[in-house]
């Protein structure tokens, strides 16, 4: 009897945690649609929430969001160039090779997409395989005095 209590304790705990990991990708993922409500992100997308940073409200906000897709760069690539396009942003800039860099703009905000294929070596587990994605959004209001440092003087130290 015993050791039964303590096997379905450990399944409640177990499914516990996956349940709150579970509703915390989609809870994060909610917020970060509506901030992103007019840039699209891939169904499949998981959210890695210990480098993502999101600063600011409403239009004015700025930040980095970094994703994990089961799809290939080049599926990506394709996902990204079509569906933020149709949703009106402009590609501004890119470059393919082992890392493919996107830049988009639309009403003075800029957005950057990196997509990086995953390393099996710095991956959690040595047989998940997918690609890295880090969208960084800026609003041009996230950012004030181009020169902050103008005018201050250094202080003398004496020896």
């Amino acid at each position: 009897m015993r050791f039964f209590m303590l096997v379905v304790l450990s399944v409640l705990l177990i499914s516990g945690c996956s349940t709150f990991e579970g509703r915390y990708q989609k809870d994060t993922k909610l917020i970060i649609e509506y901030l992103l409500y007019d840039f699209p992100l891939p169904e499949t997308t998981e959210i890695k929430r210990d480098q993502t940073v999101v600063m600011g409200t409403g239009g004015n906000w700025a930040g980095r969001i970094s994703i994990h897709d089961a799809s290939t760069p080049a599926e990506l690539l394709k996902f990204f160039s079509k569906n933020v396009v149709d949703n009106g942003w402009e590609l501004s800039a890119s470059t393919v090779s082992d890392q493919i860099i996107l830049v988009f703009s639309k009403d003075s905000r800029i957005a950057t997409v990196e997509i990086l294929r995953d390393s099996y070596l710095k991956s959690s587990d040595f047989f998940s395989s997918g690609t890295d994605v880090t969208i960084s959004v800026h609003h041009p209001n996230a950012i004030g005095n181009q020169r902050p440092f103008d005018g201050y003087v250094e202080p003398v130290t004496q020896n």
